[in-house]
């Protein structure tokens, strides 16, 4: 009987022993998946801080990119200017006046004649000799307030792309020293006026008809530098495209004047306005050419 009774008793141990085992492997597995989990969670709020970072960093890209190219924007339109050098108008003239004033005074009383003219145009060539005397004489005995406009707009008939500004700049160049270096010189361009297409007399050429106009020795960095460039294309052009289609234009007492290719008749024109009111306004109506027929 006792040797029976120790018999029952050891199945009975093995049970709780698997079942200890059993509950361990259990807990193990459990917690290898909480550890899974938690790595997992790691990971994914990782992930969430690279993706918050990158939008982060991105936008502050982004942010510095508008600013540096704004920045950059800025410094190369300072360049720009810089190299264009100032608006400057000769000596006398305000920097938004399209023109000079010879001759009579403009509150005088005199007609008031409005010319614009360009150094290339062989039509305004073509003016000067019929009228370039007369005009002259006007001018010096003070029967008129002429009012010259120096246009630029046939720069791209000159193979340089510049002669028209800078035969322009000369003319401003001698208006700063002596105002009365103006029409000497304004004669000499257009006795020595080349054909469209060549490249324009050299800055040195434009320097000896300056000097023999009168100028200083200094009028040649001026004429080199192309001081003027900016009033004459930015203020004297721009206002004169406003107000005719080409070259030359000429306006008396603000109304358009065409006939002047018959010798005599601008002076006379002139003289018959004595008495008029002087605006000098050069009206819409055009030139005696336009473009196309200027060039």
């Amino acid at each position: 009987m006792a040797s029976s009774g120790s018999s029952k008793s050891s199945p009975s141990t093995g049970g709780n022993k698997a079942s200890g085992q059993q509950s361990e492997g259990s807990a193990s597995r459990r917690e290898a998946h909480r550890e899974q989990l938690r790595k997992q969670r790691q990971a994914e709020l990782k992930r969430q801080r690279l993706v918050r970072n990158g939008i982060i960093i991105g936008a502050i890209v982004v942010v510095l990119a508008i600013i540096g190219g704004i920045i950059l924007a800025v410094t190369l339109s300072r360049r720009d200017d810089e190299a264009k050098g100032a608006l400057v108008a000769p000596a006398g003239i305000a920097t938004d006046v399209p023109y000079y004033t010879l001759g009579a005074p403009a509150d005088s009383g005199a007609p008031v004649v409005d010319l614009y003219v360009d150094f290339m145009c062989p039509v305004c060539g073509n003016f000067h000799q019929i009228n370039g005397s007369d005009l002259d004489s006007m001018v010096e005995k003070k029967e008129v307030t002429l009012q010259l406009h120096t246009r630029t707009f046939l720069d791209s008939r000159s193979s340089t792309g510049d002669y028209s500004t800078r035969a322009a700049n000369a003319i401003a160049c001698v208006a700063d020293e002596d105002p009365a270096l103006i029409l000497p010189l304004n004669d000499l361009l257009f006795e020595n006026q080349p054909g469209e297409g060549t490249a324009g007399l050299t800055n040195a050429k434009l320097t000896e008809l300056a000097k023999q106009a009168g100028a200083s020795d200094d009028v040649s960095s001026c004429i080199s530098s192309k001081k003027y460039d900016r009033w004459l294309n930015e203020v004297v052009e721009k206002e004169a495209a406003q107000k005719t289609d080409g070259t030359p234009a000429v306006f008396i007492n603000g109304t358009a004047f065409e006939a002047w290719n018959q010798p005599g008749a601008f002076a006379q024109a002139v003289r018959a306005a004595g008495g008029g009111t002087s605006g000098g306004a050069a009206s819409d109506a055009g030139g005696a050419s336009d473009g196309g027929a200027a060039g």
